[in-house]
């Protein structure tokens, strides 16, 4: 048993993880663009190339001459006749500390992560003594986004997205202006930017752009974000390289990149799904034709280093770069049914694999619930126990019953405190116009009829929004009823063992997710019974609503207390007067009737309660499923009668529902993914 549930187990952790991955497939089909990812180190010429394909400026994708410039993944789509424009979304507090923060504290060996801001704001840990230069330039990124907090701070936790215009966009994705000369710090709270305009190149509609910082510092993020973008967002890889003309070649930072990159795409080969663009130009250190040649026609069919085409151009030339892609394009299109294709043969083969796992698994765990059945020497005292407590359960219920049935004629006490709080307020501050708001409506809304209409309108929406506070009388009410129900169940019933929950309804919950599967349908009369009772609420509009409603007609423009007179007209102070009667019948109206409704919230508890005890005591069938019940919990709720058996009934329950859990995914969630996946990939 012990080998089996480890293999259960295993089954039950991959079996997620491949649902996702059809889901990720399954997305990629449902996409309306063609995301290619533009990948290269820094300084390479990576944003000229997009600056030539899309028509922005430094503005929009940050160029820089120094050190690293671009902070964070930008998404640019091509839509036609649109201003460009961009969305920024930004970091939540949680997601910047475990996303950012907390792998620089497990890369460093820097201890547990902080959890807040707070604490991250605190001192930093020391720097680890005799680490490397590479640690050493990673604890320095630490540093930075320990220093700079102050000035990124407020944007974590931003509303996202956020609208930006073209010129404000380069101070959330840089990490500085375009001269090079201040600092911007606004990226680190920045997840992504999705940036729409119009490209330069009008025949690359469905066409979406992601560029994605540098690579080649110590930024722990930058990898990340690869393989990240990777696996979430990108269908093709554009790589850029711009050779040294004083000597080059595939080299080990090459490699490094071209291995991030293959674990963002495990799936496909990134011969098959890859291009490199190799950047030729002229720059101080002289021209770099030749070696772009080299690069091309040498060194790479000579490195591991392999993509689907290998294309030169100048970044900086809108026509030799459109050439390039155009290309690049073409390929696609000839090759792309066999990407898909390749996509689903590799799920497909994966869920065969586990279909397979799965069936064998299942034929051994029936076998040995077969073999797990337990003894007989337990069963006459245990017999003896459940008799003594079902009939202690009855009759507390019932006893319950009984009490409410004497209460549901009652007033309910915290909901007439609520109604005449809330009636109190509203006749005290009826917020009424003054003469002079009349007056100046009045003019705004071309005479005094109309300003009478929006005013009934607007005062009928007041009055109606002061009724909802009776919402927290009701809910406390079906609050206090729960707690009396899960009082009888502890008590009485001896569930309390099942659990530590204080709350009520948190405690119905849970002794509902402990009642075992009873019938063949897996249904049982006892479970629904609990979350039918726990999911019961009072509310002010399932109960109070529809009466207030119909008290306020009198406060609609079309429907008024007080016609509006127009032979002749009334004074200002008289369509004031108008109002406040309105408002006053109306208030008087509410009171009336709410007054007859105080009692509806005892009748509805004793209703819901006496249900609840009927599909639980008299139903038939019911004192079946309470032995079932108790039989299966029998050493929790009674540990020292059956203490030897309190392990083996833990075991068998977790055997249980391990089992429970591979047999529901193997029997609908893979299957059914990969057959939705097929579907979308074959539309």
């Amino acid at each position: 048993m012990t080998a089996l549930g480890a293999e259960v187990n295993g089954l039950l952790e991959e079996l997620p993880g491949e649902v996702a991955a059809l889901d990720a497939v399954a997305a990629r089909f449902r996409r309306a663009t063609l995301n290619v990812g533009v990948i290269g180190k820094a300084r390479q010429g990576k944003s000229r190339l997009i600056q030539s394909l899309t028509g922005l400026t430094d503005q929009e994708v940050p160029t820089s001459d120094g050190g690293f410039c671009t902070g964070v993944t930008s998404v640019l789509r091509h839509e036609e006749g649109v201003p460009t424009q961009a969305q920024v979304y930004f970091h939540s507090e949680r997601s910047f500390l475990r996303e950012v923060i907390a792998p620089y504290y497990a890369e460093l060996g820097l201890g547990p992560a902080p959890t807040t801001l707070e604490r991250f704001a605190g001192p930093l840990p020391p720097e680890p003594s005799g680490e490397t230069s590479v640690e050493g330039s990673r604890y320095n990124h630490l540093v930075q986004y320990h220093t700079a907090l102050p000035e990124y701070r407020r944007y974590l936790g931003m509303a996202s997205p956020h609208l930006v215009s073209p010129h404000e966009i380069r101070r959330f994705v840089a990490q500085s202006d375009e001269h090079d000369q201040q600092r911007y710090h606004t990226f680190r709270a920045v997840r992504y930017v999705r940036i729409t305009t119009h490209f330069a190149h009008q025949d690359w509609t469905g066409l979406s752009l992601i560029d994605l910082p540098g690579l080649g510092d110590s930024n722990l993020q930058d990898a990340q974000r690869i393989v990240a973008a990777l696996k979430d967002e990108i269908d093709v890889v554009v790589f850029l390289r711009r050779p040294d003309p004083l000597g080059d070649g595939i080299d080990t930072s090459d490699y490094q990149l071209y291995d991030h990159v293959q674990e963002g795409l495990p799936d496909t080969g990134l011969d098959r799904c890859s291009f490199l663009v190799i950047n030729r130009c002229s720059g101080p250190k002289g021209d770099n034709s030749a070696n772009a040649r080299k690069m091309a026609e040498q060194w790479l069919p000579a490195s591991r280093f392999t993509v689907a085409e290998a294309h030169i151009a100048d970044c900086s030339q809108p026509d030799d770069v459109a050439g390039a892609m155009d290309r690049v394009l073409d390929y696609l299109l000839a090759h792309l049914d066999d990407l898909d294709n390749l996509y689903l043969a590799v799920r497909s083969e994966k869920a065969a694999e586990l279909h397979e796992r799965l069936t064998h698994v299942m034929a051994r765990a029936e076998r040995l619930a077969d073999l797990a059945q337990p003894t007989e020497i337990w069963f006459l005292p245990f017999t003896s126990l459940f008799k003594q407590t079902h009939g202690q359960l009855a009759h507390a219920l019932a006893a319950l019953v009984r009490e409410l049935s004497d209460e549901r004629d009652l007033t309910d006490g915290l909901l007439a405190d609520a109604v005449d709080t809330v009636l109190e307020a509203a006749e005290r501050d009826p917020a009424h116009a003054t003469p002079d708001e009349l007056v100046a409506r009045a003019a705004a809304e071309d005479g005094l009829s109309m300003a009478y209409g929006k005013y009934l309108n607007e005062s009928r929406a007041r009055l109606s929004r002061r009724f909802l506070e009776c919402d927290v009388a009701l809910h406390a009410r079906t609050a206090e009823m729960q707690q009396r129900v899960a009082d009888v169940l502890r008590g009485p019933g001896s569930l309390g063992g099942l659990s530590t929950a204080q709350d009520g309804r948190e405690f119905l919950l849970q002794v509902a997710a402990r009642v075992p599967r009873v019938r063949e349908d897996g249904g049982s009369e006892i479970r629904y019974a609990l979350q039918l009772l726990a999911d019961f609420q009072l509310s002010y509009r399932g109960m109070l609503q529809h009466r207030v409603r119909a008290c306020l007609d009198g406060l609609h423009a079309d429907t008024p207390t007080m016609p509006f007179p127009h032979q002749p007209g009334p004074t200002v102070q008289q369509v004031r007067e108008m109002l406040e009667v309105a408002y006053n019948e109306a208030l008087y109206t509410c009171r009336s009737e709410l007054y007859k409704a105080l009692a509806d919230p005892s009748a509805a508890i004793f209703s819901i309660v006496e249900e609840f005890y009927d599909r639980v005591i008299p139903s038939a069938g019911v004192e079946e499923e309470w032995l079932v019940f108790y039989q299966d919990i029998r050493a929790e709720i009674w540990p020292g009668r059956f203490a030897a058996l309190a392990e083996d009934a833990a075991h068998l329950r977790r055997w249980s529902e391990s089992v429970a859990a591979v047999t529901t995914l193997a029997a609908s969630t893979v299957p059914v993914a990969l057959v939705e996946t097929s579907e979308e990939a074959a539309a």
